[in-house]
């Protein structure tokens, strides 16, 4: 269950159960010593958040930290305004983002909380001098009666012998053989709803006038947005329509529907769920290298089963973690949970990962009689102990933190902390480094060890990874410009029917389901670009659905016309996949500003229309596009333009795009050919 449903549950049963408060008068909850608020969900579009606490909350008296999903978020990535009590964000949360705020906890704020399962009002009091044992309880609530309440200092719950409350005046006075609190002291009083009479009148509260403090928004030229790469040109977008967005149920980690099994001859295999192939679900393979890097995005057809070959994707040696992710087109994600795993070219010799990493030894592993066995020094030291070696006993010390581990070369017996631990093998000597069994590393210092026997390697970890899986951190995978020698050939083919210099415009579709294409178009470009005659500019168009407003994605993007594939590149790793709120997208809009911006040049022109979907048409859908497919087409022919597509082969999309490829002798290639692990 989701943090913010328990939490939901947890408040509904207080109002229901808990006293005459209202649920329009609910208070924040604490944890710790902060007090948490839950915003609106996120709905991948706004990125301004208005909080209303119960509490008068000002830069001076408290700190606010945000989360997103349950993690925080730099604080250099939002903006406060405590006059207009609104959070910025730079970017705008995925649909369905469960967003909170926290506060520390700051004298006179109140809060709901269950204190011996009763419903009940926090209050913090203004800390202690020393002296004082007399503090005033300030409230917006008139109490009835002054039974069931509680005093906490320090974490500390005070017995009711060791002070006294009058619910007239709101005072709370600590008994002479309890110990005043001191200056840095955290008093908390709390008192139970049921003893709630009222609520006083607005500006009647006992509570002290704060300073007033009033933080001028800022005008939109001081607002610092991301900015577009150099080059970039967005056009306006019409106002969108009233979209239902579905509910995204498919649960992420141990309960995702969905499994990659590992097998032998580095293959792997994926199975996925009827749960993520309904219309809108784009389901992919990601794998990430050991520094947490996307370097393959590969999309699979859900509710059914794929076996992948790791060789095939041309994978340098080194660790991978390796996931199943389902997105859809409103900005639902799940993901799987990353598994680990070697890739070796070299497998003479045993390898060794730690965290992820491969190891080098001077003396490798080795398996004597079954037995691996593993350089005892070399792996202890990665993982933080302190070895020593004493040759007059031929004994071996390992110390971490107030673990100490005590072996003898020839012996199977180790003591840990002065435990004995049975080896399966005893500890040897090979080429002056002392091998122990790899079971050993987990019975001694607590870590996973794993054995993998298509890449024979030993796998430790410590601590179980952290990888990230965020939107943000599977940017575009590059290895260097040169293209995978397994990519599909398809921008070689095209270039090779360019003859002449020409203007040649990407026109891109960037919805949700386009990110492994965007991927083989970035990974081919540097080749397609040396390969086409001298004198020609490249640029780049993006486009999603202008019928759907993204405050941070465009609906329509240019980039100008460069030589430079290192350019082209770079716009081509800013293109972010998301969004799309319909199967049709603004194609013809796209395909139409692509010719506008050809429009003065004397090269050849060409048009490279990439995109999985329908487009839009007037003749169909007159509220949805301005153009219809006759005179996008009639256009093409008038401007000269030669439109290839990377578009499917089958269907509506190809039914409406073969028409533009054949206005003026075109070609269209297979979009399920367009990949990084496309093999012929």
């Amino acid at each position: 269950m989701k943090v913010r449903m328990m939490v939901f549950l947890l408040i509904s049963f207080v109002l229901l159960f808990g006293g005459t408060a209202s649920a329009s008068e609910r208070l924040d909850y604490r944890e710790g010593d902060y007090l948490v608020h839950l915003l609106e969900d996120g709905d991948g579009i706004r990125k301004t958040f208005p909080f209303q606490t119960s509490n008068q909350i000002t830069a001076s008296n408290t700190e606010i930290r945000l989360f997103i999903n349950a993690r925080e978020i730099d604080s250099t990535a939002y903006t406060i305004d405590y006059g207009n009590h609104t959070i910025t964000m730079r970017k705008a949360p995925d649909s369905g983002a469960e967003i909170s705020m926290k506060y520390a906890i700051a004298p006179t704020f109140e809060w709901e909380e269950g204190v011996s399962g009763k419903a009940s009002i926090g209050n913090a009091l203004t800390g202690g001098d020393g002296s004082t044992r007399t503090f005033q309880v300030s409230s917006r609530y008139i109490l009835n009666s002054s039974k069931n309440v509680s005093l906490h200092i320090d974490g500390h719950k005070l017995s009711s012998s060791e002070f006294t409350f009058n619910h007239e005046n709101l005072t709370i006075t600590i008994s002479e053989k309890r110990k005043a609190p001191g200056r840095q002291s955290k008093i908390y009083f709390y008192f139970p709803k049921t003893s709630i009479s009222s609520t006083r009148p607005s500006g009647e509260a006992t509570e002290p006038k704060w300073p007033s403090e009033v933080i001028e928004p800022k005008s939109p030229s001081e607002v610092t947005e991301p900015k577009p790469p150099s080059g970039s040109v967005t056009t306006t977008v019409p106002e969108a329509e009233t979209v239902v967005v579905p509910e995204f149920n498919v649960p992420s980690g141990k309960n995702f529907p969905g499994a990659i099994t590992l097998k032998s001859n580095y293959t792997f295999t994926v199975s996925t769920t009827a749960e993520m192939r309904k219309s809108g679900y784009y389901t992919y393979v990601m794998i990430k290298n050991s520094n947490g890097e996307l370097v393959r995005r590969i999309q699979v057809e859900a509710n059914s089963s794929s076996t992948y070959s790791l060789r095939a994707l041309g994978l340098p040696a080194g660790g991978y973690y390796i996931y199943v992710k389902v997105m859809t087109q409103y900005g639902g994600v799940a993901v799987s949970s990353p598994q680990f795993y070697p890739v070796r070219h070299e497998t003479q010799q045993i390898g060794v990962f730690i965290g992820g990493k491969q190891q080098t030894y001077k003396q490798p592993p080795v398996n004597r009689k079954g037995n691996v066995l593993v350089p005892l020094r070399g792996i202890f030291e990665s993982l933080g102990a302190t070895v020593k070696w004493k040759s007059s006993t031929q004994t071996i010390t390992a110390t971490r933190g107030s673990t100490t581990i005590v072996l003898t070369i020839g012996s199977s017996t180790a003591y840990v902390n002065g435990v004995a631990v049975k080896l399966n093998a005893a500890a040897q000597l090979v080429n002056g480094s002392t091998m122990v069994p790899i079971q050993f590393i987990s019975e001694a210092l607590g870590a996973e060890v794993k054995w993998e026997g298509t890449s024979r390697t030993v796998i430790v970890f410590q601590y179980e990874p952290d990888i990230p899986t965020s939107i943000e951190s599977e940017r575009t995978p590059t290895n260097g410009g040169s293209g995978s020698e397994s990519s599909s050939p398809i921008l070689q083919n095209i270039s090779k029917e360019i003859n002449e210099a020409s203007d040649i415009v990407f026109v891109i579709d960037v919805t949700g389901s386009m990110a492994e294409v965007i991927d083989y178009v970035k990974e081919s470009i540097s080749k397609f670009v040396d390969s086409v005659p001298s004198g020609s500019n490249l640029a780049i168009l993006a486009y999603r659905d202008i019928n759907y407003i993204d405050s941070k994605y465009p609906a329509l993007e240019f980039f100008n016309f460069t030589n430079q594939k290192g350019v082209l590149k770079n716009q081509l790793s800013s293109l972010v996949a998301t969004g799309g709120m319909d199967v049709d997208e603004s194609g013809l809009e796209a395909v139409q500003m692509a010719m506008e911006k050809m429009s003065g040049s004397k090269n050849a022109k060409r048009i490279i229309f990439i995109t999985d979907a329908p487009v839009h048409d007037k003749e169909i859908s007159p509220k949805k596009t301005k153009y219809s497919l006759k005179e996008v087409i009639n256009n093409v022919k008038a401007n000269k333009v030669t439109l290839d597509a990377i578009a499917p082969k089958e269907g509506f999309a190809y039914q409406q795009i073969i028409q533009l490829v054949e206005s003026n002798k075109g070609t269209l290639y297979d979009i399920n050919e367009a990949s990084l692990t496309y093999i012929k």
